[in-house]
């Protein structure tokens, strides 16, 4: 970027800063309001979006420790949705909602926390890399949650 251009993009973050907060302080709201797991799941999605976007900023910043606290409250949020996806004993192939959407979440985040930790230092790489196998451990549960096939009893024939 060149050095005429750096400050008036500086000043618009500085300016947007204010509603990205007030945005992740929402939707924290929303979030906690949410006593279903199906619509708990669909908010987590889009916290998640959020979460991952600040986190993202904060480790090119170079606010590695607000990076890590962030990193902690998404998977807080990912362990708690899924949680609450299992708890509800629904069949995710027959009924989706919430299953799909969090899936496709933790798809795109495991590709976003791989690219925040090829830019990370060193020693904040080892919990970014736990984070992504964690998230892609969540996908691959729900993944077969929504692929299984109906159980066949076997047959004496």
């Amino acid at each position: 970027m060149r050095p005429g251009r750096l400050l008036p993009a500086l000043l618009l973050f500085l300016i947007a800063l204010p509603a990205l907060a007030d945005s992740l302080a929402e939707l924290r709201r929303k979030l906690e309001r949410e006593n279903n797991p199906i619509d708990r799941a669909k908010a987590t999605a889009k916290l998640g979006d959020e979460l991952i976007k600040q986190m993202s900023h904060r480790y090119r910043e170079g606010a590695y420790t607000e990076g890590e606290q962030l990193l902690e409250e998404y998977l807080k949020a990912v362990r708690a949705a899924h949680r609450g996806l299992q708890g509800t004993g629904r069949d995710a192939r027959r009924k989706p909602a919430g299953f799909k959407q969090l899936e496709i979440h933790l798809r795109k985040s495991a590709r976003e926390l791989e690219r925040i930790a090829q830019h990370a230092p060193a020693d904040s790489r080892d919990g970014l890399a736990q984070a992504q196998k964690e998230v892609e451990s969540i996908r691959s549960d729900l993944l077969q949650d929504l692929m299984q096939r109906d159980a066949k009893p076997k047959s004496n024939i």
